[in-house]
Formats: C-alpha cells, structure tokens, sequence
C-alpha cells in the first residue's frame, strides 16, 4: 500500500515569473525552492504547489507539456469565503465564478491564474440534508 505522507500539484506553465508573482502577491505563499526551470511554493499553513517550465530536458517526457487551462481545479479551503472574495475583489483577480453557496456544503470563488490554473476559494459549512448521506463517516 502507498501512505502519501503529503501532497502537492505540479503545474507545467510556460511563466514562472507570473505564477510566483501571483502566488505571493495574492495568495501568501513563500517561494522554498526557485529555480530557472521549477519553483516550490508553500502556504503558511502548509498548501503546496509547484511550478514547472514546458520541455524541460531533465524531466521525463509525460512531465514537458504546459497546462492547456482545462481539466484541472487547484481547491484552497479559507476560513471566511465572503472575506476572502471581498479580497480577491480588491485586487482585480481574475473573478471567474461569483460567489455563491452549494448545498454540499460550500460557499466558494473561483478565480483564474495568469498561466489559466483555475482556483476554487472554498469555505465549507454544513450541508443540506440531501447531501449529508454522501459524506462518509469515519
């Protein structure tokens, strides 16, 4: 059996620059690795994320191609979503889905990176009776 001890993605964008800019800036996360081709980026509670350029001759071929922008949702859990679009709003983020509340139990943002990773600021809360038999119980 594999026991992941943690986690992180890995994007391949073609702007390091932008996406450590953005990180930072907008999001609190401090560079601990900063290469010409990766960086390593880390939340102070502890969220990860890596960033890798396209084509890099020391990786493997399954790791060259950039992002497209599709598939992908990169979830970060907030404590407060509503103070949390207030701030994303302040600073002009790429707003893509208005803030709003599901009946699983979020209410949540989403906003788009400069290399088109899109992030889904999530708060969570209670469900609605109708979703509360989908969540498994430890």
């Amino acid at each position: 059996m594999i026991e992941p001890k943690s986690s992180f993605p890995v994007f391949t964008v073609e702007n390091l620059d932008a996406a450590k800019s953005f990180y930072t800036e907008n999001l609190g996360f401090d560079v601990v690795f900063s290469g010409d081709w990766y960086i390593h980026l880390v939340s102070k509670s502890g969220v990860q994320v890596g960033f890798l350029l396209p084509d890099q001759p020391t990786q493997p071929s399954i790791f060259q191609k950039p992002y497209i922008g599709e598939g992908v949702i990169f979830s970060l859990e907030v404590e407060d979503a509503d103070a949390t679009f207030a701030a994303a709003k302040s600073k002009s983020l790429d707003i893509v889905l208005e803030l709003r509340s599901e009946d699983w139990g979020q209410r949540h943002f989403c906003i788009q990176d400069p290399n088109g990773v899109y992030l889904d600021i999530v708060q969570s809360f209670e469900p609605t009776e109708e979703y509360q038999s989908d969540f498994v119980s430890e």
